[in-house]
Formats: C-alpha cells, sequence, structure tokens
C-alpha cells in the first residue's frame, strides 16, 4: 500500500489497519497513531476509514443476531426502547428536600438496549415513529438509536420518524432540549422546529423552542452549527462556540446578509448570533437548568411564573395583575418551589397562598 495515496478501500483492507480498528495490536496501534501525528493531513481519512469499519463490523455481526432480534421484536414496538433516566424533582411544599434520582433501567435492561441500538440504526424500516416526553415538574436523558443523548427539560417532547439515521438523523422538538450529537459526517443531525432548524455533525448545543413563548432560541455550547431562520426566507447562519441566537416567533421581516442594511431591521439584536455570558455565579443562563438551576436575570414575573409552573408541576394563577410586572434577579439551586417564592418575596412584596390537590395551586396577590 502506497502511504502516500492511500484511500478508504486500501485501508479497509490491510490485515495493520484492521488490528489497529481493533484495538489488538499495540504494535499496529502505535504505527497508526504515529502516522497520524506525521500526516496531519491524512488524519481526518483515517478516522473516517476507522468509522466505515466500525459501522461495517456491527453491520455484519447483525448476521448474528436473528435470534436475539426476535426475541426483541415485542420490544422494539414499545413507547421508549432507548435508556430513559428520571432526573431530579423536586417534593411540593417541602423545603430543601429533592426526591433522589430515580433510575428505570437496570443493568440487564442496559444490555438489551445496546442490542437495540446496533439493530434500529443498522437494519432500516425496523423503528417504528417515537415520542419521547417530559413532563411538567421533571427533566428526562433520553438515548436515541445512533447513540446521541438529548436531555428533555420539563414540558417538551421529541419525536424521530422511522427514517432517522438512513440518510439524515431528523428530531423534531417542541420545548427545551440539551443535544450531545454523536460524530457522523454522512448522516447530518437536524432539529426541527416551527420558527428554526439546527444543523449539527458532532456538537453540543440547546434549543428552546416552547409553542407558549415569544421567542426560539439555540446556544452552541460546542462545534458547528448551522440555523435555518424558517420565517426568513430560510436563511442561513452559522453559530460557533459560546455563541447563541434567538428568533421572535411569527417575525416574518426580511433580515438582509449586508449587516450594514441589517442594522436598520427592528429585529437585528434578536437574530444575529451574541456571545453566551456567564452569570456572576460562572454558570451559563442557557443550560443551567440541566444543573437543576433556575436563574432569573431581570425577568418578569408573568414569565418567571410560566418557568415555575414546568419546573414544579404547578399552576401559578395572578389574583392582582399588578405583579405581573414585577421583575427580578436571581439564581436558585435545588430549592422547593416554598423556598423560591420566599426569596421572591424579599425582592419585591407579594403574598402567595397554596391550594393542595391533584394539581398544586399557587394564588399570588399584593
Amino acid at each position: 500500500m502506497n502511504a502516500d495515496k492511500i484511500t478508504i478501500e486500501e485501508l479497509l483492507s490491510d490485515e495493520s489497519f484492521i488490528n489497529y480498528c481493533k484495538g489488538v495490536s499495540p504494535g499496529d496501534i502505535a504505527f497508526w497513531e504515529n502516522y497520524k501525528h506525521e500526516n496531519p493531513d491524512k488524519a481526518l481519512l483515517i478516522e473516517d476509514a476507522k468509522e466505515q469499519y466500525v459501522q461495517l463490523f456491527n453491520a455484519l455481526a447483525l448476521a448474528d443476531l436473528d435470534e436475539q432480534t426476535s426475541r426483541l421484536e415485542n420490544s422494539l414496538e414499545q413507547k421508549e426502547s432507548t435508556p430513559v433516566v428520571q432526573m431530579e424533582k423536586f417534593e411540593k411544599g417541602t423545603r430543601g428536600k429533592v426526591l433522589p434520582l430515580l433510575l428505570k433501567i437496570t443493568a440487564a435492561a442496559i444490555i438489551v438496549a445496546g442490542l437495540f441500538v446496533t439493530i434500529n440504526y443498522f437494519v432500516a424500516g425496523r423503528v417504528n415513529n417515537k415520542t419521547y416526553a417530559a413532563v411538567y415538574g421533571e427533566r428526562k436523558n433520553i438515548q436515541l438509536p445512533d447513540g446521541s443523548v438529548v436531555t428533555l427539560n420539563a414540558g417538551s417532547n421529541i419525536k424521530i420518524n422511522e427514517k432517522y439515521g438512513l440518510t439524515t438523523r431528523d428530531v423534531y422538538l417542541e420545548g427545551e432540549a440539551f443535544f450531545e450529537v454523536k460524530h457522523d459526517r454522512t448522516r447530518p443531525f437536524i432539529v426541527h422546529t416551527p420558527a428554526m432548524d439546527v444543523k449539527a455533525l458532532g456538537t453540543a448545543f440547546n434549543v428552546k423552542a416552547y409553542l407558549d413563548e415569544k421567542n426560539t432560541e439555540t446556544s452552541l455550547i460546542s462545534g458547528l452549527v448551522e440555523v435555518t431562520l424558517k420565517e426568513n426566507n430560510n436563511l442561513k447562519m452559522l453559530l460557533y462556540p459560546n455563541q447563541k441566537i434567538e428568533w421572535q416567533n411569527g417575525n416574518t421581516s426580511n433580515l438582509n446578509n449586508n449587516l450594514n442594511t441589517a442594522k436598520k431591521d427592528t429585529y437585528l439584536t434578536d437574530s444575529l448570533p451574541k456571545k453566551l455570558v456567564l452569570t456572576s455565579t460562572g454558570d451559563i443562563k442557557e443550560i443551567a437548568w440541566k444543573e437543576n438551576k433556575l436563574i432569573f436575570d431581570d425577568e418578569e414575573f408573568k414569565d418567571i411564573a410560566i418557568l415555575l409552573e414546568r419546573w414544579y408541576g404547578a399552576k401559578i394563577n395572578f389574583k392582582d395583575t399588578a405583579i405581573c410586572n414585577y421583575r427580578f434577579t436571581g439564581t436558585y439551586e435545588k430549592e422547593d418551589l416554598n423556598t423560591v417564592l420566599d426569596y421572591l418575596k424579599e425582592s419585591r412584596s407579594f403574598n402567595y397562598t397554596i391550594e393542595q390537590g391533584e394539581i398544586l395551586t399557587i394564588n399570588l396577590s399584593k
């Protein structure tokens, strides 16, 4: 094999390279790692070839999984065929107490789920349309068939269809979710919302697209994503790490790609990428929810109430509309609802009463 004109086909037929992919020969591993180091222009080719070998190996392995596949057919039709982990929830009306993390999967289930991932990803048409949801008062971790991980915030859901992973990996989001995408150059990962589509290869980013909120936003933590503004003539924008973009839902104004012209547009500040800013506690507000942190930054009480309803699974009523416009700033970590309301009261005077029932109801008044 000519190392200067190496191809993926040659690599996949080379015994030394196959041993490198398997990780069974220290000598071959050292050779190819050194080759990548000395030939950085070939490093991407080596990684692509290695990834293709793994896919081919897994696909061939399916020939020996007929018996396991038959036993798993019923499970594949269940609503949740991938591991789902219940995240921390808060007891209603109990200060400072947090329910322990509930593990919904056992060691045996993890093994079975691993088989699901392989079978679902490589056997076309066997994955039914699926919906994964986190109700008010909970957050969920979900592993998709390709190994990508999604963390759903409260009151959110994602959907994938039977074509997931064939040519693209399409996810349809309502609400908010954090995505840790498994790298796959040949199958783009695309998150669809009513206002924007977010396309990534291998990256970590947050998308917030609640139907009852006025803005849709994407925040990029690492990697690179392309955002398509569907309500603005499919205008495309690139986001780089530590940037975010906000779009006002229903905004059909025509942004000009020329920034000098766009400065005249009243929606410019909501549309151009902004830099993510750390809070005084060192948190990134846009993804603090993953760490069970509530962060308010000069926000109106009516908007905070929507967040609290999702977070705690409660219903909040304003008996006096005057307090809807009260503004608050603060950070709360793993606090129960009573404690958060008491802290807010120290900033602006208001009263609240609690009605116990199937759904906890909070009544706010002056």
